[in-house]
């Protein structure tokens, strides 16, 4: 395994990081447009027909030994659960009910969390992307401050776990391409096209990462949040092929096309990582762009299907081993 030649360390100037090409945020121009758009959205586009299904965890999920080869389990929206060479990972946990800074406002789960955060144990590390709301969660990591013995985050979020209280010498920080031997696994921070804050004043001053988890035998890509990038080839020269990918395939929108992946985008990257399987995340848990709740998994499976990519559609909670899963259309009735 080495980083590829072109690869390079993130950009840091006057207190903020930089995407390595040009990235376009949120102008006031498409901030008009989109109200107008949200104003004449139609009723209930948001919302699915059906109650969504989920298969609840507790305690006895965590009793037994990681698995040594791939065993995932999608809590909803970005969350994920992942077994990978007998060490278990919770990635961008978000357990409350909203992403948000307040618990009375902002978007509101479609459905309840699979997972409490009492049920939690015998879990051997965090692992963040970013430090929005959607990926980053005060109740949740303050929860698990005491239950989890490493928290992997990209470069200044540490500062934001240590002031929740979480332990200085359990957090461990990443610039893009830095990696760490966690047991048998390898894990890389690897570039995204993104960018990062929690409030108005603090926009870039954190960085955003993609993760690859590198077993004996099996690899897995999670993109966390990333726009269309050129640094997809580059991960994949360096650590593909991989036996799955996590790539995010909602909350897109024409306005912030170059931070976040649509689903054609998401074969796309999921191709340019040398991926195999794709489970689909960033979808169905939260209401954050314009498009409806399932226009997202179906623009996915037409996608897949004209590229031959195999995909892995879980319903929320469920526990998938990526060889040995039999998809079943759950998100239509």
């Amino acid at each position: 395994m080495r980083k590829p030649p072109s690869a390079r360390v993130s950009r840091y100037a006057h207190g903020k990081f930089l995407n390595i090409s040009a990235t376009k945020l949120f102008q006031k121009g498409d901030m008009l447009d989109t109200m107008k758009r949200y104003a004449t959205r139609p009723s209930g586009a948001s919302q699915p027909p059906f109650e969504i299904p989920v298969h609840y965890l507790s305690r006895v999920d965590f009793d037994r030994e990681p698995s040594e080869e791939i065993r995932v389990n999608w809590l909803g929206h970005a969350s994920l659960l992942l077994e990978l060479g007998k060490r278990r990972y919770l990635i961008d946990p978000v357990l409350s009910e909203r992403a948000s800074p307040v618990p009375f406002a902002g978007p509101k789960r479609l459905h309840p969390a699979p997972l409490k955060v009492e049920d939690v144990y015998n879990v051997d590390a965090v692992v963040i992307s970013h430090d929005h709301y959607d990926h980053l969660d005060y109740a949740t990591i303050k929860s698990l401050q005491d239950k989890v013995p490493l928290f992997y985050v990209p470069l200044k979020v540490k500062k934001r776990l240590v002031n929740w209280g979480v332990p200085e010498l359990n957090i461990v920080e990443f610039d893009w391409w830095q990696r760490i031997h966690d047991g048998e696994n390898t894990l890389i921070a690897t570039p995204a096209r993104h960018f990062s804050g929690r409030w108005l004043f603090d926009r870039d001053s954190t960085l955003w990462v993609s993760w690859c988890f590198i077993g004996k035998k099996h690899r897995v890509f999670y993109s966390g949040d990333s726009g269309p990038m050129d640094e997809f080839s580059n991960i994949g020269e360096a650590y593909g092929p991989f036996d799955l990918t996590l790539m995010p395939i909602g909350a897109y929108d024409r306005n912030w096309a170059d931070i976040h992946t649509n689903s054609e985008e998401a074969i796309e990257a999921h191709q340019q990582v040398k991926g195999n399987r794709l489970l689909p995340i960033h979808w169905a848990t939260f209401d954050l762009a314009l498009h409806s709740w399932g226009e997202p998994i179906k623009r996915l499976h037409e996608a897949a299907v004209k590229e031959g990519v195999p995909v892995l559609t879980p319903e929320v909670g469920q526990w998938v081993q990526p060889e040995a899963f039999n998809n079943k259309v759950w998100w239509e009735r």
